[in-house]
């Protein structure tokens, strides 16, 4: 009997509004298909965000995968991230498109942009990670799919409060779950890579007449 890697596949959804998109159901059916892993599916309502993955991570590590995969209710993969396990990296987020459009951005700024980042040290901030193509090594991913070996919550650190975000001493958020998880887990020497053969969906409502905005706004010279 081969004993096959085991993986914990989640799909956290809030429990006010429990919505997965039928995409994401459809890649529940195909990936279920798929006979070289040990997957067990799970389908987590905590809040808010950053609680409902701190949860998924004690239910992964009293488990004992060998691998997490994370699926957000509106982000499916194109591809099987399954394919991925095999390079066993640490953590690999698969790129998902991001609208980032608020009406007062700088003229010719692009109102879409890809979640992997690099750190700008000057400016404790992050920009858009290039090239996107293949594998590549990032700062930073977004938290909305991703792929995670056991060995990032072999750490103690990392198995407490990792999803938990950054704030300001006025209450507001300076770092996001996803940019704080991927600090804590850089600083705990942890590599964070990005493949972009492997992008998601990610489905979003948007009012158009701001897409407009944004779409004239990318076109306008300063």
């Amino acid at each position: 009997m081969i004993n096959k890697k085991r993986i914990l596949l989640s799909f956290p959804t809030n429990p006010k509004h429990p919505y997965i998109h039928k995409v994401v159901c459809m890649f529940m059916w195909n990936i279920g298909r798929d006979l070289r892993y040990d997957v067990t599916p799970m389908w987590p309502t905590h809040s808010p965000y950053e609680n409902n993955l701190n949860h998924i991570v004690k239910d992964f590590v009293k488990d004992d995968y060998d691998f997490w995969l994370n699926v957000d209710s509106d982000n499916p993969p194109i591809k099987n991230p399954l394919d991925l396990v095999e390079l066993d990296l640490d953590i690999i987020g698969l790129p998902t498109p991001v609208w980032h459009f608020y009406g007062n951005e700088k003229p010719g700024e692009r109102p879409l942009y890809w979640n992997g980042y690099d750190y700008i040290p000057k400016e404790d901030a992050y920009k858009e990670h290039l090239p996107r193509e293949g594998l590549q090594r990032v700062d930073a991913i977004g938290t909305g799919c991703f792929l995670f070996s056991k060995k990032v919550f072999e750490d103690e650190y990392m198995r407490n409060g990792s999803f938990l975000r950054i704030y300001n001493k006025d209450g507001t958020v300076k770092k996001g779950n996803d940019i704080a998880f991927s600090e804590r887990a850089r600083n705990q020497g942890f590599k964070i890579y990005m493949h972009y053969d492997y992008p998601c969906l990610h489905f979003n409502e948007l009012e158009l007449n701001e897409v407009v905005k944004a779409f004239r706004n990318l076109y306008e010279k300063e």
